[in-house]
């Protein structure tokens, strides 16, 4: 098939020939009398014969529009493919910017674990201080208790010693069965004391670790009714509610990273037509105030809330 740039140059050969034709003829008129000769031309080149009669001005013009359309067609196809090109670039972008954020959130939660771990052995520095604290009293009293017995013992011996030489022999074996005695009455006595004092220190430590734990346990529960309360206003900030959700609730189960972020939610149990839209809601605030406490978000990082529309 001859292409279309072949056809228009063959047409404009064609009618620029005629042209040169019609001028001579017009020349050859005003010079030489008026005799009729019949003309024909032709144009031979691998070409096709256009005659100057079959030249039509809307063939051409149809020709000329064809070359815009494609001309337009291939300048939009190269804006497409310029516009895929940006696009890709920004998907990159954003993915590189995810892909640091989701450092930052490791990077975050390995440091909040090794303060955790910190704090831990800390604590344990602490405990491990007041047991031998307690344990260099307890040795510092019986050593103490030990003096004390074994000067008493020293001043009985040597009181027994002296009776001992003013009284007849026959009353050594009574000396010595008193010794014996005092020593018992000396060592059941020490052992009593030990114990009394073992005991003291015990509900001491006791008492002081059940105000601790007391403490610390209103602290955690604080924080969790704080944080959930913020969870559930944050929900319901986000909740597409409508009046037949009126009276009715849903428990949701939420996973949430160390950031807040929001990795799983499912509906356990309510109305599923609520639990949908209260799923979404929380999709769409994807991210959750937690508390910076190890302990509290323990317990907040899987958490089952039960969720009802509020209607003002």
């Amino acid at each position: 098939m001859t292409s279309a740039p072949s056809i228009i140059k063959s047409l404009l050969s064609s009618v620029t020939l005629h042209v040169i034709i019609i001028g001579g003829l017009l020349i050859g008129a005003v010079i030489t009398p008026a005799k009729k000769t019949p003309i024909e031309v032709s144009v031979s080149n691998n070409k096709p014969i256009v005659k100057a009669a079959m030249v039509d001005n809307a063939a051409v013009q149809k020709q000329l529009d064809i070359l815009k359309k494609k001309k337009v067609d291939e300048k939009l196809a190269q804006q497409r493919r310029d516009q895929k090109v940006k696009d890709d670039k920004k998907r990159i972008r954003d993915l590189e910017k995810l892909k640091k954020k989701r450092l930052a959130e490791k990077d975050a939660a390995d440091k909040a674990a090794k303060k955790a771990k910190a704090e831990a052995k800390k604590q344990k520095k602490l405990t491990d201080d007041a047991i031998k604290k307690s344990q260099a009293k307890q040795k510092k009293e019986a050593d103490k208790a030990k003096k004390l017995k074994a000067e008493r013992v020293k001043q009985e011996k040597a009181a027994a010693d002296a009776k001992a030489k003013r009284v007849a022999a026959d009353k050594a074996k009574k000396v010595k069965a008193e010794k014996e005695r005092q020593q018992k009455i000396a060592k059941d006595k020490a052992a009593k004391e030990q114990k009394i004092l073992e005991d003291m220190l015990a509900k001491e430590l006791a008492e002081e670790q059940a105000s601790f734990n007391k403490a610390r346990n209103a602290k955690v529960m604080s924080e969790i009714e704080k944080y959930t309360s913020l969870i559930s206003s944050e929900i319901q900030r986000n909740w597409n509610t409508d009046q037949s959700m009126k009276g009715k609730q849903c428990v949701l189960n939420i996973k949430l990273a160390p950031s807040g972020l929001v990795y799983s939610v499912r509906a356990v149990s309510g109305d599923s037509f609520v639990c949908q839209s209260a799923r979404a809601a929380v999709l769409k605030a994807n991210t959750f105030s937690v508390s910076k406490d190890p302990q509290v978000y323990a317990e907040m990082k899987d958490i089952n809330l039960t969720v009802q529309p509020e209607f003002n």
